[in-house]
């Protein structure tokens, strides 16, 4: 009998999203549930990039560069997208041979920016953003204030935790940052 009622306070993974039973006390039944809704809204979101010939990863990089008036440097688009420079540098090579974005030296260290082309800015703007809409429209507006406030402290730890923005005090900032 304990084993039972142990297993009825688990998920029940046959059942749907809204009979689960996740417990607000325990981080990771969150982390389970933030994990699901993340992988359920990307999957839409797939969806929708699909039809226009960007995946995920180049419709971010293009978000960015939009974000920044046009351009940014490798770093900087790393450190939005979390992603490793090398990793960022590999996308950013084929969306440039796909005409998307150009990369143009800024110095002669190893400093690139990197520009959204008119073929990537079209693109990007002709995409349309109807999965997300749709999945946000079951929030309200208040509702969306405080997941924005929610989400960014998490981010906030996440990042602080991993060391992402710590910059020792004694060295300069860079072209890089």
């Amino acid at each position: 009998m304990k084993m039972h009622q142990k297993q009825s306070h688990r998920i029940n993974r046959d059942s749907p999203a809204e009979d689960t039973n996740f417990n607000p006390d325990n981080d990771h039944d969150i982390w389970v549930l933030l994990d699901q809704a993340h992988f359920a809204v990307t999957r839409s979101r797939l969806l929708e990039l699909a039809q226009y010939n960007l995946t995920k990863e180049q419709a971010q990089v293009l978000y960015v560069l939009k974000i920044r008036g046009g351009s940014a440097t490798m770093n900087q688009i790393a450190s939005f997208t979390l992603r490793q420079r090398h990793s960022v540098s590999t996308l950013v090579n084929r969306m440039e041979k796909a005409g998307l974005v150009k990369k143009v030296k800024v110095s002669k260290e190893k400093v690139f920016k990197v520009i959204m082309t008119k073929k990537g800015k079209d693109r990007y703007e002709g995409v349309t953003r109807e999965s997300i809409e749709m999945i946000f429209s079951s929030l309200s507006a208040a509702d969306k204030r405080k997941l924005v406030l929610y989400l960014n402290q998490l981010q906030k730890q996440a990042r602080s935790l991993l060391g992402l923005d710590y910059k020792p005090p004694f060295l300069k900032r860079t072209a890089k940052d």
